[in-house]
């Protein structure tokens, strides 16, 4: 019963996760752009990786925050170490998504021979990238951490601290 519960909650997380992610890299990617205008950075590899790296830390702020538990919060270290390992994969995902878009991108070019219109442009990629990563990442991070912690081995948290089970202390 407790790991039909957990799934359910996880898998409505990781649903809700997703658009949550998408849209704070999005967020991410508009001010590292607007920063870029800012600070007047002139070179496309500098830009591109700003780019990449505001969707990991927008993209990874959304699926952590979707993966927080409110009633069990992990340890302050180790929500920071989490959060920080999911920013810096996410902002690889969105370079794999960049590389990846810029190979569909010129496959998409040779068969219109620039008339038609992309699909999504490179950018997008960088954003679908960072998310699909950082919701992976966090999933299995939650997945860890609900399958290492002994909650749900009796009925009810009041009864197991009562009895002395799972969770509480034993009276003697």
């Amino acid at each position: 019963m407790f790991w039909r519960k957990t799934g359910i909650a996880i898998a409505l997380r990781t649903l809700f996760g997703l658009p949550l992610a998408a849209v704070l890299g999005v967020i991410g990617m508009a001010i590292a752009s607007a920063s870029s205008v800012f600070f007047g950075v002139s070179g496309l590899p500098t830009l591109l990786t700003l780019l990449m790296i505001g969707g990991g830390v927008g993209a990874g702020i959304g699926a952590g925050a979707m993966m927080l538990r409110i009633d069990d919060i992990p340890h302050w270290t180790l929500l920071l170490l989490g959060a920080f390992v999911v920013m810096v994969l996410s902002a690889g995902g969105g370079w794999i998504g960049f590389q990846v878009g810029d190979h569909i991108s010129a496959i998409e070019d040779a068969r219109c021979v620039g008339v038609c219109g992309y699909l999504f442009r490179p950018r997008t990629y960088i954003v679908l990238g960072a998310t699909l990563v950082a919701n992976v990442i966090a999933l299995a991070f939650n997945i860890v951490y609900e399958g290492r912690s002994n909650r749900g081995t009796a009925a009810s948290p009041r009864i197991a601290r009562a009895t002395g089970g799972a969770g509480g202390a034993q009276r003697r």
